[in-house]
């Protein structure tokens, strides 16, 4: 799921891009949230919070009204930067007309566009042709596995059951292969399915030395790969998009 922050007098390049990304759907949607949104009583960190748990990506339109919002910057902006540093939520952002930018927490992130010439100084063909970037900036992220950084020097027992592999929830189905030091062999330790992040892992076998490394990948393929029987994967399938590996340690 896509989390779309903007100002409510930003509406129309909402409307824009939420035209040119329908068939993103596919992934979950996208999930607007608009500083008009704020209703008396409500617990705004919470909602937000919830909404971002379930969220892959943060797309950001980013405008001198943005900026200007108590809410975004006070409540809504800090929950997306956490989000970033706690479970690794993509956070993309675009200007949408002339601000002070540099001087918000935004100057440490990159932009998904140019940020020399804003939305709003484009023709409307122009403008299609940089939502379409966004668009696919967006799906690649939606697509990207992300090992959990937890699983780092991991003490893992032969076979480690419902092992959190992913950082967090895939939007495509992630093939995932482990292979020993020293050794070239991967072998596929099965697939995990959209919106999950977890498996069952087996690192080698009853004679394997402790102390002993595995390397951990994960991808996302055109086709699933079919069970290996226990024979190491050769050649690896070709992949649309593939994490870096992780090494986790045989007890």
């Amino acid at each position: 799921m896509v989390f779309v922050a903007y100002s409510h007098r930003d509406r129309k390049w909402l409307d824009d891009f939420e035209e040119m990304a329908a068939p993103l759907k596919k992934y979950g949607g996208l999930r607007p949230h608009s500083d008009k949104d704020i209703k008396p009583g409500e617990e705004w960190r919470r909602r937000i919070d919830e909404m971002l748990r379930s969220a892959t990506v943060a797309v950001l339109l980013v405008s001198r009204h943005f900026l200007n919002s108590d809410f975004i910057m006070n409540i809504e902006l800090p929950a997306i930067l956490k989000a970033q540093k706690e479970r690794g939520l993509e956070v993309i952002w675009l200007l949408v007309s002339h601000c002070l930018w540099e001087e918000s927490p935004l100057e440490s992130l990159q932009a998904a566009l140019s940020t020399s010439v804003p939305l709003k100084d484009l023709n409307e063909t122009q403008c299609d042709a940089e939502f379409k970037k966004l668009c696919k900036a967006v799906k690649e992220a939606l697509e990207r596995p992300a090992l959990d950084p937890a699983m780092k020097g991991k003490a893992v027992t032969r076979k480690a059951e419902n092992l959190r592999v992913l950082l967090r929830p895939c939007a495509r189905r992630v093939e995932v292969f482990a292979r020993q030091d020293n050794s070239a062999d991967w072998y596929h330790q099965g697939g995990i399915d959209a919106g999950n992040q977890n498996l069952t892992c087996y690192f080698g076998t009853e004679k394997t030395a402790p102390n002993t490394g595995f390397h951990i990948i994960g991808m996302t393929t055109d086709a699933r790969v079919p069970h290996q029987g226990g024979k190491p994967t050769k050649p690896l399938p070709s992949y649309r998009q593939v994490s870096d590996q992780m090494r986790v340690i045989r007890k």
